[in-house]
């Protein structure tokens, strides 16, 4: 009875028609600033895979974070636009591994993993083996979870997602390395920046320029890593 009760109200029509047509406004009004976004004019004139390699390069160009002939991890590296800067940059010295759950269109200079789970012990293996054995100088992650419009819960996979690639990054990063992640910011935001300062001897929140004014994304860098003291 609810069943038929529903397909015949006329109100529930007209919500369900309502709501169709305002995905479909708000999806074309979305396409209409992204094709006047002067960043992605700009990465298809410079032949970038994504807007997204203007936040690398600004990030670059404030803190020379990367260098030529470091070994670097990418984390959520498709569709390839930071890894097409990080080679760029590197050169054919040093290494580039970047993996991604999508996939990555290979990319000369740089090792790509695609459909790749970054937080499975199997993917990190595989990416120490591409590494063969050395110590990293820089991890990144541009990494985000599938969101559910929930907000507690976005934080809390956001959060996991980030402290995944941290744990990694301080089981590998040489001394004196760095480390860069995106996130969101919120409750967890402090404990992360505390956590980090804890092994990097710097810390500090950036919001490139090309990262949406309306997004609450952010990028943490902790810099110069000092290691873990091992227990006697």
């Amino acid at each position: 009875m609810l069943i038929k009760f529903l397909s015949s109200c006329s109100f529930c029509r007209q919500f369900s028609t309502s709501s169709s047509s305002n995905k479909v406004k708000n999806s074309e009004e979305w396409h209409k600033r992204h094709i006047k976004d002067r960043f992605v004019q700009q990465s298809r004139a410079e032949n970038y895979r994504a807007r997204s390699a203007f936040k690398l390069l600004e990030i670059q160009d404030r803190f020379q974070l990367i260098r030529e002939g470091n070994y670097v991890v990418e984390c959520g590296g498709a569709p390839g636009a930071w890894t097409q800067v990080l080679t760029n940059i590197i050169g054919g010295k040093g290494r580039i591994v970047s993996c991604d759950l999508l996939l990555i269109e290979p990319i000369p200079g740089a090792i790509t993993l695609s459909k790749t789970d970054f937080t499975h012990p199997d993917s990190q293996a595989a990416i120490l083996k591409h590494l063969g054995g050395r110590k990293i100088d820089v991890v990144l992650s541009d990494m985000a979870p599938n969101l559910s419009g929930t907000k507690e819960l976005d934080q809390m996979m956001t959060t996991n997602l980030v402290y995944s690639v941290i744990t990694f990054s301080l089981m590998n990063t040489t001394a004196g390395g760095a480390f860069l992640t995106k996130t969101f910011f919120g409750e967890q935001t402090k404990r992360i920046v505390d956590d980090l300062l804890k092994f990097y001897r710097s810390v500090e929140y950036i919001k490139p320029e090309s990262s949406r004014k309306e997004s609450s994304e952010l990028y943490l860098l902790a810099r110069d890593f000092k290691g873990i003291k091992k227990r006697k």
